[in-house]
């Protein structure tokens, strides 16, 4: 007799298989829609990285450019 006693009948014992299949799949479902959204977030957020990665080098050319310290031979290029 299995230990729960309404899984005990056949039948009773397929539905309840059958409702935790279903529950794996509902599961595997919100997971797979989870680990989408996580992607995409990642994604958005690596642009973003390189976006401020171009932004902080222009910056800093600029201020290499202009740097008081630097000889005036260097930028005349």
């Amino acid at each position: 007799m299995h230990p729960h006693p309404s899984i005990s009948h056949p039948f009773l014992a397929k539905r309840d298989r059958e409702r935790r299949l279903a529950l794996a799949e509902i599961n595997l479902a919100l997971l797979a829609q989870q680990n989408a959204e996580i992607l995409e977030e990642l994604r958005a957020l690596r642009r973003e990285v390189a976006e401020l990665k171009e932004q902080s080098d222009r910056t800093l050319d600029f201020e290499r450019r202009n740097d008081p310290r630097r000889p005036t031979s260097l930028t005349q290029r």
